[in-house]
């Protein structure tokens, strides 16, 4: 078919794909076969039930006024009891047949409500009944009791096993069954009636049997499981699941009876199994996901994106799977690497480009052509029904421009993930260009699309203040259009979430104006590279969105976007704008709670400077006045807390305060006078040019302090109260600390609670200033108390926490490695050279992930699941269960800092602050890293490998191992990682682990 385009009022060229429906693709069908176990079909059953029972009291009704009793009144709802009373009462005359008819009908109303009951039972799922395991072993000691224990807990854990409380007898399958349940003695037919009901009454929806087998060869333990349905005549799945121990073998058989009867169920309609519902699951691709999702849970996030990982390689197109893996990395401060993880999943099975098109539609293209817009997109929704998810996530992750931007210009790759980073880079820049070339239309060098797709080419690859607006206008068009697209999400199945219509208000009015106003001051304060002069603003007439926005969204945008720093009274009205507008009835939820701290939280990076920025050379005069009345602000805030601890009252020795010549407003302001060995601030000297030059106090550890400047003294610095906040930055202060605890009261507890704190603590980017100030450190001892010290937290605490992690992963790793090789070395010693050549191998494949660990500074994950994948192997599963090996990643009230000590030494301002403390322990970890890779590192590896060759040279010539030769070897393999667990010990941020016991050689 010859291409052909159609250009909008908009000067974009469309493909004819966008036209037509959704292309054809691989059906579900031909992806899987059809599941082992019948699939419930509730909607069927309860139309069935409702039928019957509605044509039961019909004819009671009829029956019951056909023959109504003398003196009886003739009412309609007593006619269905005159009825049964017709039916089951033995005076008068009725016809035999409609006392049969009537007892028809209820034999047929009983059987659909059983049957109802049963699809209910198979469709929640009810009950499952887990018969005792038979033990088929040639000795009979396999340990019955506690693999049913595992077996039922693995259950229990994905929510399939309720409790059962029921009869132990099966439940019966046929009338015979039933018959024999009843007492011979009874003659009353009433009590036999009684007696037979309960029996015939569904109470378990799957039973699972299994038989325990052992075999010769490797892996020798096995399970034969068969999970039977009771629907449908009770159809029946049965596999053998080997493992190299009976724990492995059982873990496996749980994990097949969850995938075989999760698809079946209500639980296959749900993320992430929606495209598995009716199909044959494959078990590993449950026992990942599970697995995988677990350890996140857990904080183990390396071995999380391993097993996350293999779970996409069997199920590729899940997208739901891709936004688990994207979650992970955003935790793990990979904010580009979930960007790139989220464009993927947004694209996914997407053909002609249709997405990428109804991006840039405006109201006008859609209602010239209503029809196909609204089923276009009802199709969507319904074929990708996380669509809504997925695109709100894909939109905030790229507003991160902060860490976004940061990221994708940095260069400290080495290896691998350099290679991983700079393919990632290509490919988002192809997406990005294709995409969003519109959105530069304005700022290109000439009119058209080619034009456009090489200036943003070369931005992206050349200027990262361009790059934070071009990626901030996209945000801000992608959250415009998801919020229209909602409205029409209504009328799909299993497209809510979360994300509430006052969420995205206030995303699209309130914090996408917000931040794309910080990105278009930045760019004016690096004069507007590589353009000439400056641009009209996106929401200006004439500017970037003019055409794809409305009018009213557009002129509140701007009105919000002119008033950079923002607070005051303009925000909160855009913000309860955002929050109450349409529906005032319904109340907030704590996502839109969540989501206005966040506005509140960003608008003070208005009044902070950037602690990875600084100001350029070539900054214009208004730039510089911005840059320098962002670090006046700046230095009159606390940076470095002391939670619970208050500033001294600052006054001199005979109780007045001394004036200072100079000030900025001609007069004197009374500042604290300097005291010999006092923390107080000292006064600010003039200098030559007429600014303030900080004079450096003296502190009793004999250091210095840096003086901030006279304007943002304040009066309120001499009472003995906490350190005021500028007036411009307490009201946001107050009022984010204030939705914070508003979210909190709305959530509940368990592990959505736990994963709010840690974003509210460490990940969430927005909220980065706040946590700098005393209030929120206030606010952290109130809600989340710890019993250590608490600190205040740099911009980026998640660079500390996961420079912890990696410290105490190969601290820990070393010592597990040289106890194993200590207890190699006990007697009795191996004697066979080929056991010692695979473990000298396995050695040396350790220690050069190690030396890749130790290059890289430890920064990239997969090197790290290797470490850890490679000591699981080599390590005893007892010896590593008793570490807790691998260690989670330390919340950061669990990091021990080196010098942290002065930031709550006196309750004064601290010499350093968290910053800068925080780059020290980062730089102390690398420099123990470059010291391993060195020293230990690369050598014990070659060591590794020599003393490999040496044992297979021997067992080719056919000489034994002599008696020392065991020992010498094992011996200098444990001082080799003992040399790296000592470096490793050393001062620096490690964890708090007094609660664990200290490792002893194994005998």
């Amino acid at each position: 078919m010859p291409h052909r385009a159609r250009r909008t009022s908009h000067g974009i060229q469309r493909s004819e794909q966008w036209e037509q429906p959704t292309p054809r693709r691989i059906g579900r069908e031909s992806r899987a076969a059809p599941a082992a176990l019948p699939v419930a079909r509730p909607g069927r059953a309860l139309l069935l039930k409702a039928v019957a029972t509605l044509g039961l009291l019909a004819a009671l009704t009829w029956a019951g006024r056909t023959h109504l009793r003398m003196g009886r009144p003739d009412s309609w709802p007593l006619a269905p009891l005159d009825g049964l009373a017709v039916a089951v009462g033995g005076d008068g005359t009725h016809p035999v047949r409609q006392r049969l008819g009537l007892l028809l009908l209820a034999l047929i109303c009983f059987a659909a409500w059983r049957h109802h009951r049963r699809v209910r039972l198979a469709y929640r799922p009810g009950p499952v009944d887990v018969h005792e395991f038979t033990d088929a072993t040639p000795q009979h000691d396999a340990p019955v009791d506690d693999l049913k224990s595992q077996f039922c807990q693995r259950l229990s854990e994905t929510h399939i096993y309720p409790p059962y409380a029921g009869p132990a007898d099966p439940p019966p399958e046929n009338f015979l069954d039933v018959a024999g349940g009843v007492d011979p003695k009874t003659t009353n037919p009433l009590a036999m009636l009684l007696q037979m009901l309960p029996r015939l009454w569904p109470k378990v929806g799957y039973r699972v049997t299994g038989v325990l087998q052992v075999r010769a060869q490797e892996p020798c333990y096995g399970v034969s499981a068969t999970v039977t349905s009771f629907l449908r005549g009770g159809r029946s799945a049965m596999t053998t699941q080997w493992g190299s121990t009976w724990e492995e073998a059982t873990r496996r058989t749980a994990y097949w009876v969850l995938a075989t009867i999760l698809p079946v169920t209500r639980l296959g309609r749900a993320a992430p199994w929606r495209s598995w519902c009716g199909r044959e699951l494959p078990a590993a691709l449950f026992a990942a996901y599970n697995k995988g999702k677990e350890l996140q849970d857990r904080r183990q996030f390396d071995e999380a994106l391993r097993f996350y990982g293999e779970a996409l390689r069997l199920d590729p197109f899940n997208a739901d799977l891709r936004m688990m893996v994207a979650s992970v990395q955003e935790e793990m401060g990979l904010f580009l690497d979930a960007l790139d993880t989220y464009q993927s999943a947004l694209v996914l099975r997407e053909q002609g480009g249709w997405y990428d098109d109804h991006i840039w539609t405006t109201r006008t293209d859609r209602l010239r052509d209503l029809p196909r817009h609204v089923l276009g997109t009802l199709r969507y929704l319904r074929r990708r029904p996380d669509s809504i998810k997925l695109r709100y996530q894909y939109a905030c992750t790229l507003a991160y421009t902060e860490r976004t931007v940061h990221q994708w210009f940095k260069q400290d790759g080495v290896g691998d993930r350099e290679k991983v980073r700079r393919q990632m880079r290509q490919r988002l820049e192809k997406a990005f260009v294709d995409r969003y070339w519109p959105v530069v239309t304005s700022f290109a060098d000439g009119p058209g699309e080619p034009a456009a797709k090489e200036w943003l080419r070369r931005v992206l690859r050349e200027f990262p203040e361009a790059t934070a607006v071009v990626f901030q206008i996209a945000a801000a068009q992608e959250l415009y259009r998801l919020r229209e697209d909602t409205v029409l999400a209504w009328f799909v199945r299993r497209t809510r979430s979360e994300v509430t219509h006052s969420a995205l208000l206030l995303l699209r009015d309130v914090w996408a104006p917000l931040r794309l106003a910080k990105a278009w001051h930045d760019w004016a304060a690096v004069g507007w590279r590589p353009l000439p002069t400056g641009p009209l603003g996106p929401f200006e007439v004439g500017g970037t969105l003019a055409g794809w926005w409305r009018r009213g969204p557009r002129s509140r945008a701007a009105v919000l976007m002119r008033e950079w720093p923002s607070g005051g009274v303009l925000l909160d009205r855009a913000i309860r704008r955002a929050q109450h507008r349409r529906w005032p009835a319904h109340p907030p939820r704590s996502f839109d709670f969540y989501n206005a701290a966040c506005t509140y939280g960003f608008a003070l990076k208005g009044y902070f400077p950037d602690p990875d920025r600084r100001p350029p050379a070539h900054l214009s005069p208004a730039a510089r006045a911005l840059w320098r009345g962002r670090r006046l602000i700046a230095d009159a805030l606390p940076l470095a807390h002391p939670p619970r601890w208050y500033r001294r009252p600052a006054s001199t020795p005979d109780g007045g305060n001394r004036p200072v010549p100079n000030s900025d407003d001609g007069g004197n302001r009374p500042v604290p006078t300097p005291t010999p060995g006092d923390g107080n601030r000292p006064v600010p000297n003039s200098t030559p040019g007429g600014g303030t030059r900080p004079v450096q106090n003296s502190t009793p550890g004999g250091g210095t302090r840096p003086v901030p400047a006279v304007g943002s003294i304040r009066a309120a610095d001499l009472e003995p109260s906490p350190h005021p906040l500028p007036p411009p930055v307490a009201p946001l202060v107050e009022k984010a600390v204030e939705q914070l605890r508003a979210a909190l009261a709305c959530t509940e507890s368990g592990v959505a609670a736990d994963r709010l704190r840690r974003w509210i603590l460490s990940s969430e980017p927005d909220l980065a200033p706040l946590r700098r100030l005393q209030d929120f450190g206030y606010f952290e001892e109130e809600v989340y108390p710890s019993l250590n010290l608490v600190f205040p937290r740099p911009d980026k605490v998640i660079n500390l926490r996961m420079s912890a992690y990696a410290q105490e992963l190969v601290c820990q790793g070393a010592v597990l490695l040289e106890q194993t090789w200590h207890d190699r070395a006990l007697p009795p010693q191996t004697a066979d050279p080929h056991l010692l050549i695979r473990w000298l191998d396995l050695d040396a494949e350790t220690w050069d992930t190690l030396c890749r660990i130790a290059l890289d500074h430890a920064r990239y994950w997969r090197d790290r699941a290797e470490f850890i994948r490679l000591l699981r192997r080599a390590v005893d599963p007892i010896r590593i269960a008793e570490a807790r090996f691998p260690p989670e990643i330390p919340r950061f009230d669990d990091l021990v800092l080196s010098g942290a000590n002065r930031l709550v030494s006196d309750g004064t301002r601290p010499e350093e602050n968290v910053e800068r403390l925080a780059r020290l322990n980062i730089a102390l970890v690398d420099r123990k890293l470059n010291a391993i890779y060195q020293t230990v590192a690369e050598h014990a590896g070659n060591g590794s490998l020599r003393a490999r060759r040496r044992l297979a040279g021997m067992d080719y010539r056919g000489e034994p191992l002599r008696g020392d030769e065991t020992l010498g070897i094992c011996t200098r393999q444990a001082g080799r990682w003992h040399q790296v667990a000592e470096r490793m010990r050393e001062n620096g941020p490690v964890v708090d682990v007094s609660g664990l016991g200290v490792l002893e050689p194994r005998a």
